[in-house]
């Protein structure tokens, strides 16, 4: 336990013993009985930080100095740890990384989960031996980088007239392709390697550094909402060895029509299946209406997940860590138990991965899902996979529920699966769930504190929880996955 005084205030040092790893990746450790959640922190680190936020039940805190290594400690490969903000435990040994991952899981449905005290305690218990992943490196299926500058200066200039504002003039400094460093949005961190991405990906990024040193084309800056290119999206299929090239760009097609033979330079790739250029004109990242422009090849790629084949589109959400995704699916299978007479809700489906998977295995499967390209893969998939029992329905799960497959209509669930995004479950999709009464929810969560959250719901109303089994997809980071299997009373 630390020796400072109790009494703390932001901005204040103080050195810590960390303990262990919280929710979220950040380091924790004690201030007498006041938690501290230190960022950038290993368990078994002696540190000096700065805290940087006093909550009301706990304080945060980042990392100045390492006073005495962790044991667990190694080398990190990748010369952008700590700065790029994707790898939070790169440092860390990968079996003491799933060790503690699996160790949040229970430490976080017991002590959040807003059932009685006596219950909760039974929690941890229902949690199973995580699943590593088969990789941890280059596990990543998908790279999403933004072009952007280095550095920006800003001057102040005089307003020309006369009671006017000062006029402010944003001065660009070094082009160039990266990530968005924490809480820096303005500029990008250039990233010369990546050791988390597939390597192939790394192969097309270079190609890509070296079309923007050709071209020249204008990079966006987001301050003044000037400039050609936005962002770049590259996916691989792990097992077809298919990619795609998709730049994001400023630029109506008029102006886009004399560039594309400069965008076909990439023409010569073997694997390139797609090349694409869209259009996008809005203050945020991700394009809410793209317009698509395909240079080569399709719209998509493919890529395989057991013995099924999926069609990939630029924007549809499909699971960056192939190879983990097969664990995934059949810890799923595994949890549902299903039998060839279920009939199967497949809620918050995307492009239906899910639900074609569990298909053999039941009578008749029901996807959900609000994103209408993700529909359309979904449809395809399903035709060119032969699955004939199953279904899907578009729109958000809370409303879709409530009227089209409502309880006492067309199907009788007697699973339901749910992959919601992570805020977890829409209270009304929550609502109907329950009024459905299926035998088995099988609940496939992203965040282990709203899964939590809905648990409570779940068991309060007439659910036990028989099995929580987790699963690292994302090795190096805080992020975890988990399966939770319930059944009904």
């Amino acid at each position: 336990m630390s020796t400072d005084p109790v009494v703390v205030s932001p901005g204040q040092r103080v050195t810590l013993k960390v303990e262990k790893l919280a929710n979220g990746g950040a380091g924790f450790a004690m201030i007498d009985k006041m938690p501290v959640f230190i960022t950038g922190a290993l368990p078994g680190q002696k540190v000096e930080a700065v805290i940087t936020k006093k909550r009301e039940t706990f304080f945060e805190a980042k990392v100045e100095k390492v006073l005495m290594r962790s044991r667990d400690e190694i080398p990190a490969r990748c010369p952008h740890v700590g700065t790029c903000g994707g790898c939070t435990w790169q440092q860390l040994q990968y079996n003491k990384q799933i060790q503690y991952k699996e160790d949040i899981v229970r430490e976080t449905i017991e002590h959040l989960t807003p059932v009685d005290a006596a219950v909760r305690r039974t929690l941890p218990g229902r949690v199973l031996k995580i699943i590593p992943s088969p990789q941890v490196f280059y596990y990543r299926n998908k790279l999403e980088l933004s072009f952007g500058f280095e550095r920006m200066r800003v001057e102040q200039h005089a307003a020309e007239k006369e009671g006017a504002k000062p006029q402010r003039i944003h001065f660009d400094e070094g082009p160039g392709i990266g990530f968005h460093q924490p809480g820096q949005w303005a500029t990008i961190l250039p990233i010369q390697e990546c050791h988390l991405y597939d390597e192939q990906l790394s192969a097309l990024l270079a190609d890509v550094k070296r079309f923007m040193a050709d071209t020249r084309l204008p990079v966006y800056n987001p301050k003044t909402h000037r400039g050609m290119l936005r962002t770049l999206l590259l996916r691989r299929g792990v097992h077809t060895d298919e990619q795609m090239i998709c730049f994001i760009v400023q630029a109506r097609k008029k102006e886009l029509e004399p560039l594309f033979q400069k965008f076909l330079s990439f023409a010569g790739r073997p694997s390139l299946k797609s090349l694409l250029v869209v259009e996008h004109f809005g203050l945020n990242d991700k394009p809410d209406a793209p317009k698509v422009h395909t240079l080569l090849g399709e719209p998509f790629i493919h890529e395989r997940l057991f013995d099924l084949t999926f069609r990939i589109s630029p924007f549809s959400f499909f699971q960056t860590n192939t190879l983990g995704t097969e664990k995934l699916y059949a810890a799923i299978a595994a949890a549902a138990d299903l039998s060839q007479r279920d009939t199967v809700l497949d809620a918050y489906c995307g492009m239906g991965t899910i639900g074609q998977y569990l298909a053999r295995f039941c009578e008749k499967v029901v996807g959900v899902e609000s994103h209408p390209s993700a529909i359309d893969d979904a449809l395809q998939s399903a035709g060119q996979n032969r699955i004939g029992n199953i279904t899907f329905y578009k729109g958000k799960a809370e409303q879709v529920l409530h009227q089209q497959l409502k309880p006492g209509g067309k199907y009788a669930f007697s699973t339901i699966v749910v992959d919601p995004p992570r805020v977890g479950l829409h209270p009304d999709a929550l609502a109907a769930i329950i009024t459905h009464r299926p035998q088995k929810i099988v609940y496939v969560s992203c965040n282990p504190a709203t899964f939590a959250r809905d648990l409570g719901e779940l068991l309060k109303n007439g659910y036990e929880l028989r099995t929580i089994q987790p699963v690292d997809m994302f090795p190096h980071t805080a992020h975890i996955e988990l399966v939770a299997s319930l059944q009904k009373k």
